[in-house]
């Protein structure tokens, strides 16, 4: 048997998994996946569902690895193919993912995207509580609220991975603010 690589260095695991090494694709998975199952989580409607998509983006990551170029880190590479392989994952098992359209963007607020959620000074929220909350929203609101808030992708690149117009992606947008800060106020008894 030969020598046993040195997997040490987040570089020698990404050369040793190129090169299809079972043990150090098993460190890079374990490292990883928790983190990875939860940008899943964020695009899926259940847990099972996420955890399916886990397994499809781990597949990809280890197909495509000699791709990375190394010009964002590997958590950045890969958690961009996760959420390109949830979102597909999640249009796969959705007949039909419901997006309102844009209409009467004006009535749901401007273009102004400099907040998030703006709650009182006061008013501190757990992330992990406010991750629960997102949940809760409805799929189209979701999406678009993680692919902006959380994710920083623009209107126009949401538009065109979920093939809706600007306008409904900033639409839902405003309509997520709006139902997210009431589920908070809700839900953790803030206001």
């Amino acid at each position: 048997m030969g020598k046993e690589r040195n997997l040490a260095t987040e570089q020698d695991i990404i050369s040793a998994c190129i090169d299809n090494d079972s043990r150090a694709q098993k460190i890079l998975f374990e490292n990883y996946a928790p983190k990875m199952l939860g940008v899943c989580a964020r695009y899926c409607s259940n847990m099972e569902d996420a955890k399916d998509a886990l397994h499809e983006g781990f597949i990809k990551v280890f197909k495509r690895i000699e791709n990375f170029k190394g010009t964002s880190t590997l958590e950045t590479w890969m958690t961009r193919l996760m959420i390109n392989t949830a979102i597909d994952h999640f249009k796969k098992s959705t007949k039909y993912l419901h997006f309102e359209e844009a209409e009467k963007v004006h009535e749901y607020g401007n273009d102004d995207t400099s907040y998030i959620l703006t709650l009182e000074d006061e008013d501190e929220v757990k992330l992990s509580d406010l991750y629960k909350i997102i949940a809760q929203l409805p799929d189209g609101y979701r999406m678009v609220f993680n692919l902006y808030a959380i994710e920083g992708y623009s209107h126009n690149d949401i538009a065109k991975e979920l093939n809706i117009s600007t306008g409904t992606s900033k639409s839902q947008l405003a309509r997520a603010r709006k139902m997210l800060k009431k589920l908070v106020k809700e839900q953790l008894n803030i206001g």
